[in-house]
């Protein structure tokens, strides 16, 4: 129990942190590191990750929701406020109302990305876990489909990608790396080699 709680603790912080520091990337004057920033594909990759350092399922899937909630909280941390000003209330609130009140603003500020993050934390924890124990082809192009995926969704959505081409292009080739690498890793009969 130790381990899977200390697993599940440790990548839950390293989710914050890692929301926290890409919060810091976008940068609306320059549009290229806003799009670095606001990647979809590697929100996929940390509950991979935290699904595969676990030995059981139930773990992996509870630490892969863990480490993702926890990377949207990071994210979305800097817009916590208890200033009576910014809440639209008077000066002499009392601290705990203001701090109860930014609370309950920020929760239902976050929470649409909240209920996304729980279900990809706990769908792609559970498929590093899978990954971990079959090295499947399909949990291994699970992971690496939305680097894939994203820039081609934009395009079709939009009729264009949004912000340089060479972003895009940079996270289609980490895709494409991270899906060789993957097939490198698999367990397949020797006749089936790739």
């Amino acid at each position: 129990m130790r381990r899977p709680l200390a697993l599940l603790l440790t990548f839950g912080a390293g989710g914050a942190l890692f929301g926290a520091a890409i919060s810091h990337i976008p940068a609306p004057e320059d549009p290229a590191l806003f799009w670095i920033g606001n990647f979809s594909a590697p929100w996929a990759v940390l509950p991979f990750l935290t699904g595969r350092a676990q030995r059981s399922w139930s773990w992996a899937a509870a630490a892969g929701l863990a480490a993702d909630v926890a990377c949207v909280a990071g994210f979305y941390a800097g817009f916590i406020t208890a200033a009576p000003g910014r809440l639209g209330m008077p000066a002499s609130t009392p601290t705990l109302e203001l701090v109860i009140t930014g609370l309950a603003d920020w929760l239902g500020f976050i929470a649409p990305w909240v209920i996304l993050a729980t279900a990809t934390g706990l769908g792609y924890g559970l498929i590093g876990w899978w990954w971990r124990w079959s090295r499947s082809l399909v949990a291994g192009v699970a992971v690496v489909a939305p680097f894939i995926v994203e820039p081609l969704a934009w395009r079709l959505y939009r009729g264009f990608l949004p912000g340089p081409l060479y972003v895009w292009l940079v996270e289609l080739a980490v895709g494409a790396g991270a899906l060789v690498w993957m097939i490198s890793r698999l367990r397949l009969p020797a006749r089936q080699r790739l």
